[in-house]
Formats: structure tokens, C-alpha cells, sequence
């Protein structure tokens, strides 16, 4: 019984969900269930009580501790932890099987760089661990993952002389897609006149209520995680910054366009997943690079693979092609895309941000995250390149892509990034993530 040598190049992986000693009776978060009853008052790390002892919990509590970023608590009748095992805990057959279901997932991937290797290593004690969770809460945990959805050619695909299309009529022909909405217009203009103040964006995006709303959402999760409440726009504008409200303004508006996609192509609250997952990883890794808008690199991964959607809406047999040739060959999806349309993805998401006059540095990210050398802004687009395959590995919803794309040594090596540094950003991600889902689609249901 073989298991990956990489698994073993750190002593412990019990710290990579955990952030405190767990006691007698404390149930991890991925453990709980249903009808649990808390043993003990539930508080935030600020000191604020969430839940008191006594209380039972049901679905809507399961999703609030997790957007609230709760690790564990204390359930009456525990006898024994329930907790992710220690790498030295888990049972062999149970890392091989984890072992095995990662390795599909990497299988273009360049595993002798040490970025892929740590995230391998990551994704599959991730798996392993859930794996006994699962088991130790009931259920088969080393149970074999099912494929995705099959994908039927309900129609005959074209002839391949008449698949290459234009890439600037898929943008042309939908009179949807002619221009951003006009409340991101108007704030756009409000922001560019030297005259104008915090106040007069304020004033622009408190037009819209339902911008508003969500906007302020955002600003009051743990996306920013203030100490304190903020409940007006002009004071968020104040505090985020406008240029920076602005971005999430924009990254929320263009949501708004896309709808009537082929269910059978592509799950949309899955491709919005993965999108904002993506956006989440950006922003934490420019962060870390000190870029003062981190906003603009979420929203940059937000929309890194928005021209997915243009070729499922408006080439739905050739996007059904694309996701069968890329089945039957084991080949990246955008490869596949080549193929078939001439063009992928990433060349129609740069063509429409650049007709929506989008700020240069926004449009050359979301075309050249896969080729990030051949970006005027590198650094914007090798920062989005990383997320995306962060993502891929952690398996956060997909936009068709089954496989982890490969990374491009000479950009990692430009960028500088300690690999050990992706444990606390994967924590993190998945704290953030379905709170900032759920504010950005109310009647989103994981």
C-alpha cells in the first residue's frame, strides 16, 4: 500500500483546521448534525454570545457557525472528540483512497513544483480528513466519488467549417452584453470628476436599494471583518474607499446580466462558486503582495471566467463539444476550446471588459490568467493564474474544468510566495466563501 511521499514532509496536519485545543465533547464544525444540543454558551472570539447552552441545533445554525467561522463546539453527549485526525490518526486505506481521487485532479498538473506539491498535499489530507469525519458521523467515508453529470449531445454538433464564429459577435449579437449596467456607469463617471466627494458616490450607489443592501452586507462580513457595524453607504464608502466600493459595485452589478444558461452545460450557482471562490484567493494573495485595491483583484477573479458563460449561452453546442472533447481526452478545458472554437475563454472574458471600458489593469488579468507573461500587468494576472488553480484543487464549484491546470514556474518564481503560507489561506477561504455567496445571491442554498 503505497501513499504519496509528499503526505509525510510535515509532521501534523491537525492544524490546518484547527485554531484551538479540543476538548472532551467538542465536535468539529464538518461533524455536526442536525438535533445536536450545546453543552456550553457558544461565544465569538470577540467576546460576543452567539448561541447559549441548551440550544438544538438545526440547518440554518449548521450554515451560520460556518459563515461566523466556527471550528468546533461543545455538544452535550460527546463522548470523544469529533474532530479532522492528525495525518499519524488517519487510516491508510482511507489517505490512499484520498490519495487517489486527488491524483485524477492533478493529472496536468506539474507536481514536481512545490506550489502544486503543497496543495496536493493539502487536498488530499483535506479529503482524508472529511472522509473520517463523514465515517465517524455515519456513512461510508472511502465510498468512490462519483464523475460529474454526464454531458449528452442532445443535437447533432455542427459541421466544422461552420463552428468558428467571430470572437467579437459573441459580444455583438447580445444587446445585453452592449454595455455595463447603467448604476456601475453612473458611479464610474461620479468617480472620475476631481469635483466629487465620498459623498457623491454615496449618493450614486444609494439610488439602487438592492446594490445597497448587498454592498453593505459585504462590507460587514468577514470579508473586511471591522469590529464594528456599518450601516450606511457614505460611511462604507469612507471606510473602504470609493474606488474600492466602487470595484464590489461592479462585481455585483455584472451578475445581474447573466441568466438563461443550458442547465446542462454548466450548474450556475456551482460557476459563481468557484468565481467568487477565485475572487476570495486573489484578494487574500494581493494582499499579502501589499496591493492597496485588493478589491480589484477579487473582482478580477470574480470575472476570470466570465467568457465561459458567453460561450455556453451563445455557442451551446460548440461549449457542449468543448466540455465533451475535453471528457474523452483527459485535456484541460480550455485546450479543448482552442480546438474546437479557435479562441478560449479568456481571449472573449479580456474582448468584453474591454468593450465595457473597464480599467486596463481588470481587462489584461481576466485575459491573460492563464498566460500571465504575456500581460502588460503581469502581477495582477499571475495573482489571478494562482487562485485559479488554488480553487481548482480545493474543488470550490467549477466553471466546466475538471482537471487542475498546471502553473507557470517562471511567474511563481516572479512573484515570490511562500508555499507554506496556502494552509491559512485555504482556512480562510473556507470561512469566507459561502458568507460572501450568500450576500451576493440571497437565495443561494449551498
Amino acid at each position: 500500500m503505497k501513499i504519496h511521499p509528499i503526505l509525510y514532509s510535515y509532521p501534523s496536519f491537525g492544524h490546518f483546521f484547527l485554531e484551538a485545543t479540543f476538548n472532551m465533547g467538542r465536535v468539529n464544525i464538518d461533524a455536526l448534525k442536525p438535533g445536536m444540543v450545546l453543552s456550553e454558551d457558544l461565544k465569538h472570539p470577540n467576546g460576543r454570545l452567539l448561541l447559549g447552552k441548551g440550544v438544538k441545533l438545526d440547518l440554518s445554525h449548521l450554515r451560520i457557525l460556518k459563515i461566523w467561522g466556527i471550528v468546533g463546539v461543545e455538544i452535550e453527549g460527546v463522548t470523544e472528540d469529533l474532530r479532522p485526525p492528525a495525518l499519524e490518526e488517519i487510516d491508510p486505506a482511507v489517505l490512499q483512497a484520498a490519495e487517489k481521487f486527488t491524483q485524477k485532479r492533478f493529472a496536468c498538473a506539474n507536481l514536481d513544483h512545490p506550489f502544486l506539491q503543497e496543495l496536493f498535499r493539502i487536498c488530499t489530507l483535506r479529503r482524508a480528513q472529511r472522509m473520517v469525519l463523514k465515517q465517524t458521523s455515519g456513512g461510508d467515508g472511502i465510498s468512490a466519488d462519483r464523475e460529474a453529470a454526464p454531458i449528452y449531445e442532445s443535437q447533432p454538433m455542427y459541421p466544422f467549417s461552420d463552428r468558428k464564429k467571430d470572437l467579437n459577435s459573441l459580444v455583438e449579437e447580445d444587446v445585453n452584453l452592449a454595455s455595463l449596467p447603467h448604476i456601475f456607469t453612473e458611479i464610474t463617471k461620479v468617480i472620475g470628476d476631481p469635483r466629487s466627494s465620498a459623498i457623491h458616490v454615496a449618493d450614486v450607489i444609494s439610488k439602487d436599494p438592492n446594490l445597497s443592501a448587498k454592498l453593505l452586507k459585504i462590507v460587514n462580513s468577514a470579508f473586511y471583518n471591522f469590529p464594528s457595524k456599518i450601516d450606511t453607504i457614505s460611511r462604507a464608502v469612507m471606510i473602504v474607499g470609493s474606488k474600492q466600493l466602487s470595484t464590489l459595485a461592479l462585481g455585483t452589478s455584472v451578475l445581474k446580466i447573466f441568466q438563461d444558461i443550458p442547465a446542462d452545460l454548466v450548474d450556475m450557482k456551482s460557476f459563481w462558486e468557484h468565481s467568487i471562490a477565485c475572487g476570495i484567493g486573489a484578494r487574500m494573495i494581493a494582499s499579502y503582495k501589499n496591493i492597496s485595491n485588493t478589491e480589484r483583484l477579487f473582482v478580477a477573479g470574480l470575472l476570470h471566467d466570465l467568457g465561459r458563460i458567453i460561450i455556453y449561452k451563445h455557442l451551446a453546442r460548440q461549449g457542449r463539444e468543448t466540455l465533451l472533447r475535453a471528457r474523452r481526452t483527459n485535456c484541460l478545458l480550455r485546450f479543448a476550446e482552442f480546438e474546437i472554437l479557435g479562441f478560449d475563454h479568456a481571449q472573449i472574458g479580456g474582448m468584453l471588459l474591454r468593450k465595457w471600458a473597464l480599467p486596463f489593469i481588470l481587462e489584461q488579468a481576466v485575459e491573460y490568467h492563464h498566460e500571465p507573461f504575456k500581460s502588460k500587468h503581469p502581477l495582477e494576472a499571475t495573482i489571478v493564474h494562482i487562485a485559479d488553480i488554488l480553487i481548482n484543487a480545493l474543488g470550490l464549484g467549477t466553471s466546466g474544468e475538471r482537471f487542475v491546470p498546471p502553473i507557470i514556474p517562471e511567474v511563481w518564481t516572479d512573484l515570490r510566495l511562500p508555499t507554506e503560507m496556502f494552509a491559512k489561506i485555504v482556512q480562510l477561504i473556507d470561512r469566507q466563501v459561502e458568507e460572501v455567496i450568500h450576500n451576493f445571491f440571497d437565495d443561494f442554498t449551498p
